[in-house]
C-alpha cells in the first residue's frame, strides 16, 4: 500500500510513470517529445509509432532541443527521439538520462536544404562535400567534433574565413543538432557544421554567414529567402518526399548510425 501510495505521489509531482523504460516498445501509450518537425503531426506520428513498434499517446514538440532535453529531465514527457549521435552527447553529460534503441534500426542522413530552384549551388555544395570526404576531412571532423569529443568539453567554435570580393550564402542554424549543429553560450554557432562550413567557403571561395533560427522557422525562413541553406536530417524517404516540391537536397555529409529515444533512468 505505502509503495503504490509513493509512485502516485511520483506520478502526480513529474508527470510521468514511475515504471522504468527499457526499450521502445515501453513507451507505447506514454508521451513522445520531439524537437519541432516540418512534416504534419501525423505523419511524424506514425513515424514515432514505427521506432516504439506501437502507439505513442501523444507527441509534444519543442522549439529548441534544450528545451525538449529539460521537458525529458521534468518528466513532462517520457522519451524524447534523437540521433544516436545527439543522444551520446547528451547521455555523456547526464547521469540522469540514457538510451534505448529503435524498433526500426536504419541510417540517419544529415545533409543542407535549399530552395528547389538552386541547383547551381546545391552542385557547388556537393562538389566540396565530395571533395572533403574523398580527401579524408569529413572523417577528421567526425573524429574530432563527434566520436572523440570529450565529456568534459563543448563544441568551440571557428573562424569563419571572410574572401574580400566573394558572393555572401546565408545558412540557418539551430543549433538542435549537438554536437554538429551546436549554439555557444555566446550565441555563436559552433561544431562540425561550422568547421565544415569554413572547410567548404575555402573550396568554393564564397563566404557562408551563419543566421540564429529556430527549427519550426527554418523552412520557412529558407522560403522567404531569409537564409539559402538549412541543415536538417532524413529520417526516411517518405518523410523526405513530403518537401520534394518545394526544396532540394546536398548528398548526405554525416550518416549517424540510426535514431533512438532518450528516456530518464
Amino acid at each position: 500500500m505505502a509503495i503504490a501510495v509513493v509512485a502516485l505521489l511520483l506520478t502526480a509531482c513529474t508527470g510521468r510513470q514511475t515504471e522504468p523504460i527499457n526499450e521502445a516498445s515501453d513507451l507505447s501509450g506514454k508521451v513522445v517529445g520531439a524537437v519541432t518537425s516540418a512534416a504534419p503531426p501525423e505523419a511524424y506520428t506514425a513515424l514515432l509509432n514505427a521506432h516504439i513498434g506501437g502507439e505513442i499517446k501523444d507527441v509534444l514538440f519543442y522549439n529548441r532541443s534544450s528545451d525538449l532535453i529539460a521537458a525529458l529531465i521534468s518528466g513532462k514527457v517520457d522519451g524524447a527521439l534523437a540521433m544516436v549521435s545527439v543522444a551520446d552527447y547528451y547521455t555523456k553529460r547526464n547521469s540522469k538520462l540514457k538510451k534505448i534503441a529503435s524498433e526500426q534500426p536504419f541510417l540517419v542522413d544529415v545533409m543542407m536544404f535549399l530552395r528547389a530552384e538552386d541547383t547551381a549551388l546545391r552542385n557547388e555544395l556537393d562538389w566540396a562535400i565530395n571533395i572533403l570526404d574523398e580527401n579524408g576531412t569529413l572523417g577528421q571532423l567526425k573524429d574530432t567534433w563527434v566520436t572523440n569529443l570529450p565529456a568534459t568539453k563543448e563544441p568551440s567554435g571557428s573562424e569563419m574565413p571572410k574572401i574580400e570580393g566573394a558572393r555572401t550564402v546565408y545558412v540557418g542554424v539551430t543549433g538542435d543538432y549537438i554536437p554538429l549543429d551546436y549554439m555557444a553560450a555566446d550565441g555563436r554557432p559552433a561544431g562540425f557544421n561550422v568547421a565544415l562550413l569554413s572547410e567548404m567557403s575555402e573550396l568554393l571561395e564564397v563566404n557562408f554567414e551563419l543566421v540564429s533560427i529556430e527549427s519550426q522557422a527554418k523552412f520557412s525562413a529558407l522560403q522567404s529567402r531569409r537564409i539559402d541553406v538549412i541543415f536538417s536530417q532524413t529520417y526516411n524517404q517518405q518523410i523526405a518526399s513530403l518537401f520534394s516540391d518545394r526544396v532540394i537536397m546536398t548528398r548526405s555529409y554525416f550518416t549517424d548510425d540510426g535514431a533512438c529515444f532518450l528516456v530518464q533512468k
